[in-house]
């Protein structure tokens, strides 16, 4: 991504500087990509940091976690004066990027955590960038970066989500949001191939089908192409050449922990999480699978590509309420807007959609929280859907196919719609064998039953 953003901004009539400890990427990069292009480079980081114009802008592009306070700390010894900016655009935490505002300012610096997303095509083309941290320096880093951005209807994929760790708080929801519309993109191929026995070419085409409707998106999109992309040397679909794991660096299960943090329910993307480490466990996997079982495979699939596709929209709707439920835990601790979010992901990000502007739209001109306001609004469509997406769950299990995502956005929907939920027994079983006391309705204070015995 350092590479492309580079020519991205070089492209825009920026004079770029880069360095690389490692001098072969340097060298490499400045003979092939670069070449021809107004880029200097560098290997010694004093020289890279004196060839800059105060107040230097740095960006920085590494592994989240110790590398960038290590790389922060080499760019302190290496010249960096009071007034300079270094963003660090990867994929860092929120509290790390807290903590860091902070050091950087004890030590004369402004410091940006920016959220950016967009792919290797994304940076350089023109990215979505979520920035947080001092505004200062927002403001003046913005004037250079945000003509490196994605833009959509003249209008820049930037915005500004509060002090420290603001813009990779909102960076990680939206990968959160990934994993969990990948998920179900990746179980509505697995019914069309496993289910209804289409081959990778077919699937194509329905996914093809549905990105030109409301499932219009980028993510759709790209499974279209994938699905039919084939290998060059043996003719057949990538796709089913690839080793059936799902990779992750660590976005995800932060989303996760925020949503416990924060308290702020994300089953669906809790569950792509825990999927994906049911994926590498390819030896347990080997062990319990079976040509046949009763009510396993064999049994044939009953609904159609329609009936899929209405799950997976219903799936990705929920998917967004719950990335919404979020940010709005976010923005009462950053003091962002959650319409901004939806905003900036319109264009460039990876999780772009037909959903995501009409969101947008929604929540410029609404109020409260955006999460409740997407749920109401979008009520009756999520009804006329329930059906297909109880459906597809429903036959998914009898058939033998996992279908996580869409499993636990039914469940997220039918929870949410239901007056009362059985949690009360919970809650007096939790009083019976811990006295933590219970609420009870019409009266006030906390109660508690000696329940006529007491468990060992």
């Amino acid at each position: 991504m350092g590479e492309g953003l580079a020519l991205n901004l070089e492209s825009r009539g920026m004079r770029v500087a880069v360095y690389n400890r490692t001098a072969e990427k340097v060298v490499r990069f400045l003979k092939e990509r670069a070449a021809g292009r107004a880029i200097e480079g560098y290997t010694d980081l004093r020289s890279f940091v004196s060839s800059l114009k105060r107040p230097r802008l740095i960006l920085l592009l590494v592994k989240a976690g110790p590398p960038v306070d290590q790389a922060l700390e080499a760019l302190a010894s290496a010249g960096l004066e009071r007034g300079d900016i270094v963003a660090d655009c990867g994929n860092s935490h929120y509290r790390d990027s807290d903590r860091r505002m902070v050091e950087a300012a004890s030590r004369g610096y402004r410091f940006l955590g920016v959220g950016v997303s967009g792919g290797v095509e994304g940076a350089l083309r023109g990215p979505s960038m979520m920035f947080g941290g001092d505004f200062s320096a927002y403001v003046e880093a913005e004037r250079l970066l945000g003509r490196a951005a994605a833009v959509y209807e003249s209008s820049r994929c930037t915005s500004y989500f509060g002090d420290g760790g603001g813009g990779h708080f909102v960076k990680i929801v939206h990968n959160g949001i990934e994993y969990a519309i990948l998920q179900a993109i990746a179980e509505s191929y697995d019914y069309l191939r496993r289910g209804l026995g289409m081959k990778a070419p077919e699937a194509a085409d329905v996914f093809e089908e549905w990105s030109r409707g409301e499932l219009r998106s980028f993510l759709v999109e790209a499974a279209a192409r994938v699905l039919r992309h084939t290998d060059p040397e043996s003719g057949r679909p990538l796709v089913e050449m690839i080793v059936d794991e799902a990779e992750q660096k660590g976005t995800g299960v932060w989303a996760v922990e925020a949503s416990a943090e924060f308290g702020a329910p994300a089953p669906t993307i809790c569950e792509a999480v825990q999927h994906r480490l049911i994926s590498t466990r390819r030896d347990l996997r080997s062990r319990l699978s079976a040509p046949a079982r009763p009510g396993g495979r064999g049994v044939g699939a009953s609904l159609s590509p329609e009936d899929v596709g209405s799950a997976l929209l219903a799936t990705v709707i929920l998917s967004y309420a719950q990335g919404a439920g979020l940010l709005d835990s976010g923005a009462r601790r950053y003091r962002f807007r959650v319409s901004e979010a939806f905003r900036v992901w319109r264009a460039g990000c990876i999780i772009r959609s037909r959903i995501v502007e009409e969101t947008f739209e929604s929540l410029f001109y609404g109020g409260g929280e955006a999460a409740v306001q997407i749920l109401a609004e979008r009520q009756d469509q999520l009804e006329a859907l329930l059906p297909r997406l109880a459906a597809f769950v429903s036959d998914a299990a009898r058939i033998g196919l996992p279908a996580p995502a869409a499993s636990s956005a039914l469940a997220y929907y039918l929870a949410l719609r239901s007056e009362r939920l059985p949690a009360n027994l919970i809650q007096a079983i939790r009083d019976y064998f811990g006295a933590h006391g219970f609420r009870l309705e019409g009266r006030e204070g906390v109660f508690h039953s000696d329940w006529g015995a007491r468990a060992g």
